[in-house]
């Protein structure tokens, strides 16, 4: 990862995709896992359920994290906004694909929400790494106009 070796702040786009990839990873293996548990407990009904529950959280997550980072490059004054109505359109298309799923009776609905589930916390777990070793300017020095700030302290050469 380009931070956690030499150092330097990424822009909004760069931490993006290593939040994306630090936190993709532990999600798939947690997914991978919930599929075997899945097959192994409730058959292909819950190895299916677990697959589907896997897939739909890494990929609002992923959608998420790729909106997010493109609209923090474009305006980063929107980043709380844009946030929130991300997470919230998330959790409404999840609420309507539930109560699509709900009578379903080719996948296992317990294994399916245990997968969602299980696959949020490891990507939360993911996104926290992330964000504890990418450097992120919040402040754009090359767009400082601030006279006082520009201007070096007396005795000092310019």
């Amino acid at each position: 990862m380009p931070a956690a070796t030499d150092g330097q702040p990424l822009g909004p786009t760069q931490a993006s995709a290593v939040a994306l990839r630090t936190a993709a990873i532990p999600a798939a293996l947690v997914g991978v896992a919930a599929v075997a548990l899945g097959w192994w407990f409730k058959g292909p009904n819950g190895a299916l359920g677990a697959a589907l529950g896997a897939i739909v959280a890494i990929a609002f997550f992923a959608i998420g994290q790729y909106v997010l980072g493109r609209i923090l490059d474009g305006n980063p004054d929107f980043a709380l906004s844009a946030g929130l109505l991300l997470y919230l359109t998330q959790v409404l298309v999840l609420f309507g694909l539930i109560i699509l799923l709900r009578d379903a009776t080719w996948l296992d609905g317990r294994v399916f929400g245990m997968a969602v589930l299980a696959v949020t916390l490891a990507w939360i777990v993911g996104s926290i790494i992330a964000s504890q070793r990418v450097k992120i300017l919040y402040v754009d020095p090359s767009l400082s106009k601030d006279p006082v700030v520009d201007t070096p302290p007396a005795g000092e050469p310019s």
